[in-house]
C-alpha cells in the first residue's frame, strides 16, 4: 500500500497479500489476507469483493447487504476507490464493496 497507510503495518502484515485478482469468464473475484487482530471463524477467512461502476449503485448494494447484517467498515473514500466499505451480510458472508476508479 502506498503512503502513510503502510507505516502502521507490522512486518508480518507487510508480507501478506493486499489482494489477488482472479478472472472467471466476465466475473472478477478478489481475495485478500486478514489483518492481525481481526476476528474470523474457520471457514470465514475469505471475503468476496464486488467492483461497481458508480457511487450511487455502490451505496445501494452496500445498503442491501447491511440489511440484517453487520457493517465492518463504513463506506468511505480510499486511495484505490471513491467509495469502499466492508459488510457481513445476514448469511455471514463478508463483502468488500468498492466503486471502480476512473482509469
Amino acid at each position: 500500500m502506498p503512503g502513510e497507510e503502510n507505516t502502521n503495518l507490522t512486518d508480518e502484515e507487510k508480507n501478506r497479500i493486499l489482494h489477488a485478482h482472479l478472472k472467471v469468464g466476465s466475473t472478477d473475484i478478489m481475495i485478500s489476507d486478514t489483518f492481525t487482530g481481526l476476528p474470523y471463524q474457520i471457514g470465514d477467512q475469505t471475503t468476496l469483493a464486488i467492483l461497481i461502476n458508480d457511487v450511487e449503485t455502490t451505496k445501494e448494494v452496500f445498503g442491501k447487504l447491511q440489511d440484517r447484517g453487520k457493517v465492518i467498515i463504513s463506506l468511505h473514500e480510499t486511495f484505490w476507490s471513491p467509495l469502499y466499505g466492508q459488510v457481513t451480510d445476514k448469511f455471514g458472508v463478508t463483502w468488500q464493496v468498492s466503486t471502480q476508479s476512473a482509469q
